[in-house]
């Protein structure tokens, strides 16, 4: 399924925040949303959610346009994991992912036995069965982020829409959390994930785009389209972006505040002028 954003302006009452977007995401990609705090990456994600209506243009699933669709046919297609939840009762995780199945179920019925099996199965798929009577409030916060991102799969989607997903997380939470959502590309998924770290884009996108002041500045291949130039237009900030290699030889971007000096024996030499190597 495709995603297609079409001259879309949004925003809150008369002011648009995003303006003339249009961009197409395709199943198999993981578009990383890059911006600044402000930019309109929330106000856009609200707006294909369906909840803010836009101001011009269209958000179209598959070239249908979903203007007047009801929050449950979205719910269908499109899965939503939002920064941090906290819910006001103690539920145990399986209840929680089997919220997913919601938009699937007739009013005020209960969830059957087949709901139960796609929610054991979300929970096995991202390795965290042992969670499934845990109670939700009381495991940690990449816990409860794939806890998340299992009851978004249990909405069956073919897009998922992630809103800073590892802003609260701990340096190790951010790379499990990621590192299943590069995985979730290979379920034929389109997945649309906003973040702020250059190097979160580098490593887990197949495609960025770089949102600044409600528009587009840039869409492309991460090593193409992130530019020590245009982190400055996004951020203010001076950077620098240096290759290293890790243990496995593989090459990874990092980006460096620039004029910062790296402590001598903390990187060996690189045989290339422009690639360090990390020790790690």
């Amino acid at each position: 399924m495709k995603l297609e954003l079409k001259n879309l302006s949004c925003g809150y009452g008369r002011q648009n925040v995003v303006d003339g977007i249009s961009l197409e995401i395709n199943e198999g990609e993981v578009i990383g949303l890059l911006g600044a705090n402000g930019c309109g990456k929330t106000t856009l994600i609200k707006t294909i959610l369906g909840l803010l209506p836009p101001h011009g243009g269209e958000v179209l699933l598959d070239g249908k346009n979903i203007k007047h669709w009801t929050s449950a046919q979205i719910a269908r297609v499109i899965g939503y994991i939002p920064q941090m939840h906290t819910p006001p009762f103690p539920f145990q995780v399986l209840d929680v992912v089997l919220m997913g199945r919601t938009a699937h179920i007739k009013p005020f019925a209960s969830p059957s036995s087949r709901d139960v099996k796609i929610a054991e199965q979300a929970l096995e798929m991202l390795n965290i069965s042992y969670l499934r009577n845990r109670i939700y409030t009381e495991i940690s916060g990449g816990e409860r982020q794939l806890v998340l991102i299992a009851r978004a799969l249990t909405q069956q989607p073919k897009i998922l829409i992630m809103d800073e997903p590892t802003s609260s997380l701990d340096f190790g939470n951010q790379i499990k959390v990621l590192s299943h959502v590069k995985q979730l590309a290979g379920l034929d998924l389109a997945v649309l994930m906003s973040c702020h770290f250059p190097e979160h884009a580098f490593l887990y996108s197949t495609r960025v785009v770089l949102l600044n002041e409600g528009r587009i500045l840039h869409s492309g291949p991460p090593a193409e389209a992130i530019t020590a130039e245009r982190l400055k237009i996004l951020y203010g900030v001076e950077v620098e972006i240096i290759s290293v290699r890790n243990r496995l030889n593989k090459e990874l971007k990092v980006c460096i505040p620039s004029g910062y000096q790296i402590a001598e024996g903390d990187l060996t030499p690189a045989p290339k002028s422009d690639q360090i190597y990390a020790l790690a």
